[in-house]
């Protein structure tokens, strides 16, 4: 069954609806992906901002391919009353294309279901309840049309942290986006975790639904986002505090998304990411028109049960598809008729904004100006160094998901704890066989416990003897000798061990 979602928790509550009008409407719309990129720190994938045409203003209206207009306040000149600019390059195509949960690998092409809705029969199209078209053509859809032979459950099942189609029950036949990636954020796979360009590699067929890439000097579709050149943001954060992160939204799919790190000096894979997920802090901000905007300040939905890695936390998408306004109506540009029940906006709604001119928050396109800016806490125990932001967009209306990766620096005051030593400070001069490599003194004097001739032992480490790390059993334990510099410690068998 498919019924409006539990409105306990009003920034969650869900409305859609349509008509066999907008039905035909809503046909128009399934040949684009969703597509989102980071804009602080400013990212990697931003390499072709260079280039023309996205070195010039942004046009009105902004065109979906090639643009990812983002927000600032130096264009206010240049594009007066939208602040758009071009500097993000096509930072927003830039993902991985056919991903769900249960594949061990993305195909590059199938997008997911692409469901219908009507009106119930007799309630007027303005503010009906929904009800699945019994014509639905697409594709199988739903968790009995799973895409590949492992089924992988979703985990993301309360209507309030799901974007779309939040009236059906989960896991019955009219869950549609069952096996979409927000329903278990963090496990379907990635073609690479900086996005791939164009969505897809070499032989995986033409794409679609938004899966291009305009070639440049710099990338040509299908290249790596972990291939790009290393690229200074100029960005140092401090371990130990909460640092602003922003992204921006051309075209909306839903889901949710997290923020991760990985040293630059390690491979940029999700096995790096995962290892370091990060944790939002506080309220988030919607903000038009770049630094010194309005702004608006929500409390964002974050999810940290049924994630990858265990326990990772991930925001919610919030910018709703389908909505109703105030009055109880569906709002302007609400694609209920194409995704069912959605959720209530967190900003006072204005409709669809697809030119990018008002404060909205709503809708499919953009809306342009706005960028959603969260902010996310830095370990105090992380290292200085020199560190790769990753961004992790998981859709659930498509299976699609976006990433970026933006180069940064963090100053850290944490000093690493000094191993344990066993024994003491010293050598001695006590007969010793041949020396066995060994990575610490407590290894050694447990070395000499299990040796039965061993009356004592010594540990060394450079710069004394030589660059290893040894361990000497003693067969005789002789007198100490002050010869190493700091560089060993020793002890007698079951002393000081």
């Amino acid at each position: 069954r498919i019924g409006p979602p539990d409105s306990r928790r009003s920034r969650a509550s869900g409305d859609k609806s349509l008509t066999m009008l907008a039905l035909i409407a809503a046909a128009l719309v399934p040949g684009v992906a969703g597509h989102g990129a980071v804009t602080f720190p400013p990212p990697r994938n931003a390499i072709d901002s260079d280039e023309k045409p996205w070195g010039d203003t942004v046009p009105y209206p902004v065109p979906f391919e090639p643009w990812c207009p983002m927000p600032s306040a130096a264009a206010a000149a240049s594009d007066p009353g939208r602040n758009l600019t071009g500097a993000n390059g096509q930072a927003c195509f830039w993902f991985s294309n056919g991903c769900a949960n249960g594949c061990d690998k993305c195909d590059g092409s199938t997008r997911g279901p692409i469901p219908a809705f009507l009106c119930a029969p007799g309630q007027p199209t303005e503010n009906c309840s929904l009800v699945p078209s019994p014509n639905n053509p697409h594709m199988p859809m739903g968790p009995k049309a799973k895409i590949c032979d492992t089924q992988l459950n979703a985990t993301i099942c309360d209507p309030a942290q799901r974007t779309v189609n939040t009236g059906a029950v989960c896991g019955s036949d009219e869950d549609y986006f069952f096996y979409s990636p927000w329903r278990r954020p963090g496990s379907a796979p990635v073609i690479d975790s900086c996005g791939t360009a164009g969505g897809r590699i070499p032989g995986q067929g033409a794409g679609g639904f938004g899966a291009t890439y305009t070639n440049t000097t710099h990338v040509k579709i299908g290249d790596l986002g972990s291939g790009l050149p290393h690229t200074p943001s100029g960005v140092t954060w401090q371990a130990g505090t909460a640092v602003e992160v922003a992204w921006t939204l051309q075209a909306n799919h839903g889901g949710g998304y997290s923020y991760r790190l990985c040293p630059l000096s390690e491979e940029l894979t999700e096995d790096c990411f995962q290892k370091h997920p990060l944790d939002f802090f506080g309220p988030s901000t919607f903000r038009w028109g770049g630094e010194g905007g309005p702004q608006v300040t929500y409390t964002p939905t974050i999810v940290s049960e049924g994630t990858t890695p265990l326990g990772s936390q991930w925001a919610k998408n919030p910018i709703p598809r389908a909505w109703k306004d105030a009055a109880g109506n569906w709002g302007r540009g609400s694609n209920h008729l194409q995704t069912g029940y959605g959720f209530q906006p967190f900003c006072e709604d204005k409709g669809e904004d697809p030119n990018g001119n008002e404060t909205s928050c709503t809708g499919m396109w953009g809306p342009y100006n706005l960028e959603i800016i969260d902010h996310v806490y830095i370990p105090a125990d992380l290292p200085s160094g020199e560190y790769v932001l990753g961004w992790r967009w998981d859709c659930e209306e498509s299976n699609q998901i976006w990433q970026s990766c933006s180069d940064i620096s963090i100053v850290s005051n944490y000093v690493p704890p000094t191993p344990p030593h066993c024994g003491t400070l010293g050598n001695n001069g006590g007969h010793a066989k041949d020396p066995v490599p060994t990575n610490s003194s407590c290894a050694c004097a447990q070395l000499c416990e299990d040796t039965a001739d061993c009356l004592g032992w010594t540990f060394t480490f450079p710069p004394f003897k030589s660059d290893a790390q040894n361990c000497y059993i003693r067969t005789e334990w002789g007198p100490a000798i002050d010869n190493c510099g700091g560089g060993c410690y020793s002890a007698q068998k079951s002393v000081d061990v």
